[in-house]
């Protein structure tokens, strides 16, 4: 599909009647790593009483059943450590979707992450009646991305979070809820952080790029203080 005919589905879907558009309120939420899209997102959920779909946890959580369709996600999640193949997230979007009472409206975390995703992912929310109504976009440098993330670290024993100087002094600290040993992860190390940002900017960022042409964007400052980054959100929600 070339670019002209990927921007004439998308301005389609998103340009919906104002009937429409009153059913559901129903947002994507997008942002680099580091940006705060967990914390925005409960929020968020909370304040507009929206449908919170993270896809990474829906797969995640598929994967645990003792299904086919879990099996074969667990074995690309946990044995091959691939990404998950499009089809499989459309198939778990779908169902997550099912789940959601007609008249709560959704936010969408997690996808989608590459513009190769937008036609489908906007044609399944089209094909329960939910036309998209705006994208937030949580703006960050890479530097205070690297500069939040590289604080982070994580008991290998209960997978609890922490962030060095606010939940711990050091690093070689033990967990005080299990014991466990505390570690970094390597996607969370400077290095590995800066790639990460890279590939949000050549895979994801041109997803932002291509709603932004059709005015459905909300660029949000992320730099700030979380109840400031939620405030200037709601205000344009």
């Amino acid at each position: 599909m070339t670019g002209s005919d990927r921007f004439g589905v998308c301005n389609a879907i998103l340009n919906t009647s104002h009937h429409d558009m009153e059913k559901t309120k129903n947002y994507i939420l997008l942002g680099p790593p580091g940006s705060g899209k967990s914390t925005q997102a409960e929020l968020i959920r909370s304040a507009f009483h929206l449908a919170h779909i993270d896809i990474g946890s829906e797969l995640r959580a598929e994967a645990e059943r003792e299904t086919p369709f879990g099996r074969q996600i667990n074995v690309i999640i946990h044995q091959k450590r691939e990404l998950v193949p499009d089809a499989l997230v459309y198939a778990v979007l779908i169902e997550a979707l099912k789940t959601v009472p007609e008249a709560q409206g959704i936010l969408l975390d997690g996808a989608p992450r590459r513009l190769t995703q937008v036609d489908e992912i906007l044609s399944v929310f089209q094909s329960f009646d939910r036309p998209m109504t705006k994208v937030i976009f949580l703006e960050l440098s890479e530097e205070a991305s690297i500069e939040r993330i590289s604080k982070r670290v994580l008991c290998f024993g209960c997978h609890r979070p922490f962030i060095l100087g606010q939940d711990i002094d050091h690093i070689d600290e033990r967990c005080h809820i299990c014991g466990g040993r505390i570690a970094q992860r390597k996607d969370d190390t400077p290095e590995g952080v800066r790639k990460r940002f890279q590939v949000f900017h050549a895979d994801t960022l041109p997803v932002v790029e291509q709603f932004e042409k059709l005015g459905q964007v909300i660029r949000v400052d992320a730099n700030r203080e979380p109840q400031a980054i939620f405030d200037d959100i709601s205000s344009q929600l």
